[in-house]
């Protein structure tokens, strides 16, 4: 699915899927006390170029998902914008009152994030799920029990999803022929999730047989496909690293945003 929307590949695919989700948390405890917006405006722009260079994903996808965190992040900061507190006034009329302080507080509050929706997008565009699964196993000794339950669960989301399609096309065929109660309302929801989880649950028993079959177990496995960590992910630590460290030394220099403290 991912190489239908990406150009290229680069470092960051080769990293290891461990190494992403802990310089995602690190990053988000780092944005969670950088309280200064400078600082993060500069995060910010750092975050979008490593987006638009580092993921290898086509324009056009890189577009439509840059509109949507925009807005997103513009109707999070509009509570805090209007009813925030502050002394500078920049308009008022009713209950809405937005003031300088609010105005940086919410901008604050969506470059945050900005920050966290980019480089989340960075891992999901430069990471397999299979590769999460197998990481898990290898890396952190999770039971390929559970690994492989999880992964054979989201292998059969789209199959859900096409099965739900497809009644929704029965029921139109078929709707002359069918009491209206029983397609819409609280009925027709009851009907069409008992339809998708018998489905689901026959499946499930057939995928359980089947592994067994193939003499799956919880014992000692060896694997064709292995992650392990490399020099990619001193690469990717060093380049997180330096973005943060670049934004904190621009965010002296250069400050489109007078105060430093949006608290």
């Amino acid at each position: 699915m991912l190489d239908a929307v990406k150009n290229y590949s680069t470092f960051i695919d080769r990293t290891n899927p461990l190494t992403k989700i802990l310089l995602a948390a690190i990053l988000f405890v780092t944005v969670i006390f950088i309280h200064n917006p400078n600082v993060l405006f500069h995060l910010t722009i750092i975050m979008l170029i490593m987006l638009l260079l580092l993921s290898g994903v086509k324009i056009k996808y890189l577009t439509i998902l840059l509109i949507f965190i925009l807005i997103s992040g513009f109707i999070s900061s509009l509570y805090m914008i209007f009813y925030g507190e502050g002394t500078q006034t920049l308009f008022r009329y009713g209950i809405i009152h937005i003031t300088e302080e609010s105005f940086v507080r919410g901008i604050h509050i969506s470059m945050r994030g900005a920050i966290l929706s980019l480089f989340g997008a960075l891992v999901i565009f430069t990471t397999k799920i299979t590769d999460v699964f197998y990481a898990l196993m290898i890396q952190l000794k999770i039971k390929p029990k559970y690994a492989y339950s999880f992964m054979a669960a989201i292998r059969m989301v789209p199959i859900i999803v096409a099965e739900y399609f497809q009644l929704r096309q029965a029921r139109k065929v078929r709707k002359a022929l069918i009491h209206k109660k029983y397609i819409s309302g609280f009925r027709g929801l009851k009907s069409t999730i008992v339809t998708l989880l018998s489905q689901s649950i026959r499946r499930a028993y057939r995928l359980g047989i089947a592994m067994e079959s193939k003499g799956f177990s919880d014992g000692v496995r060896t694997y064709y496909h292995r992650t392990s960590f490399s020099k990619y992910d001193l690469y990717l630590i060093a380049l997180i690293g330096a973005a943060v460290f670049a934004a904190l030394e621009f965010g002296t220099v250069i400050s489109p945003f007078t105060s430093t403290d949006a608290r």
